[in-house]
């Protein structure tokens, strides 16, 4: 009885080894499918207009009444050609009829309030003697805040920005100034080097002018993520040590009481991707470790803020939210995205202020 484990650990051994060696090999296939993708990949230019404006309140107000029958139509209508994996009606009844408040529901990813919303475009942040805005948000990042797919056609500047502003300008009910310096192709080490210096002239600029920021939105780790295990320093943990700095730099600027918005990417579900096996089955995991860091940032730095990704995300990947480089989203994958992270610092800021609330001191009864 003593001999049959001693007959079966060569079988044992030989079948770990296969095991391992298989691994090895799926997971190298993967890796030099990624190489090939990066290889084939054909830059895409970098949106058109101004990389700063203002969210007015009153003026999206106004205008919503005039865009939500146009906005339901256009989204009714997706609706049907791709079987409802746009929107349910429900859902669109209550967010156009301003059924959601204060930012409920599932975040303002699928519909915005009012289809385009105003925004007044500037040449300078610094403005020129206008009444300054109430919030003031800047955004550093890649190509995603430069704007990379967006449609050549328009000359509104990078999506993604504006669709934060003007969706915190309808929540909060305030005009929100906004600001964009990204790096195309850049990794986290390349924000701190080249947009650490533009950032702290704009916050001096600010205060200046008496404002501050109240919220800087970091979009970070495509760039790091594609580097992915090629050398010692490329790793999950470098990466987090990485962003570590730049988020405590940012602070340091931008002032302690500022907010840091880490969100999430939503990588996996780019179409570029779609029907690569083993590179598919791979991409998940491996972007959600990279996402992981900016979640351990975020609870080791006070005032820093992680937005995940939406849950339940199936239909992001339908490539009308894409740019045709399958990588970048277009304009609208950037409104739907900017809406759900505008959401999450809706989310982010109410949490913040539920203690203060709680600590409080009762008013005196008069």
């Amino acid at each position: 009885m003593w001999r049959t484990p001693h007959l079966k650990l060569p079988r044992m051994r030989a079948l770990l080894r296969t095991g391992v060696t298989g691994i090895a090999g799926v997971t190298t296939c993967a890796m030099f499918q990624g190489l090939y993708l990066q290889s084939q990949y054909e830059p895409l230019p970098e949106a058109r207009g101004p990389l700063n404006g203002v969210a007015r309140w009153a003026q999206q107000v106004s205008m919503q009444a005039q865009h939500v029958t146009q906005q339901a139509q256009q989204v009714t209508q997706q609706a049907c050609r791709h079987g409802g994996a746009v929107i349910k009606s429900a859902t669109l009844r209550s967010r156009l009829s301003g059924g959601e408040k204060g930012g409920g529901g599932d975040g303002g990813s699928v519909v915005s309030e009012s289809g385009e919303a105003a925004y007044s475009a500037h040449g300078s942040s610094r403005g020129g003697g206008a009444a300054a805005p109430r919030k003031t948000v800047l955004f550093l990042g890649d190509s995603l805040i430069t704007g990379v797919g967006c449609s050549q056609e328009s000359s509104h500047g990078p999506a993604l920005p504006r669709a934060v502003a003007e969706f915190l300008s309808r929540r909060l009910r305030v005009d929100v100034q906004w600001a964009a310096f990204g790096e195309t192709g850049g990794d986290v080490r390349t924000m701190r080097s080249k947009l650490l210096p533009t950032l702290a002239d704009e916050v001096a600029a600010l205060r200046a002018n008496g404002q501050n920021v109240d919220i800087v939105v970091v979009v970070c780790g495509l760039n790091d993520f594609k580097k992915a295990y090629r050398s010692s320093g490329n790793t999950a943990g470098g990466f987090c040590l990485e962003l570590g700095e730049l988020v405590r730099e940012v602070k340091l600027l931008a002032g302690s009481d500022c907010t840091v918005v880490l969100p999430a990417l939503p990588v996996h579900r780019a179409p570029v991707f779609d029907g690569i096996w083993p590179l598919q089955h791979f991409l998940a995991p491996l972007a959600a470790l990279w996402d992981e860091q900016k979640l351990i940032t975020a609870q080791r730095v006070r005032r820093v803020c992680f937005v995940r990704n939406a849950e339940r995300d199936e239909w992001w990947s339908a490539k009308q939210y894409w740019a045709v480089d399958g990588i970048h989203p277009n304009d609208e994958g950037y409104r739907i995205w900017g809406e759900h992270i505008a959401d999450g610092i809706l989310s982010h800021l109410r949490a913040a202020q539920k203690p203060a609330l709680l600590m409080k001191p009762a008013e005196p009864l008069a």
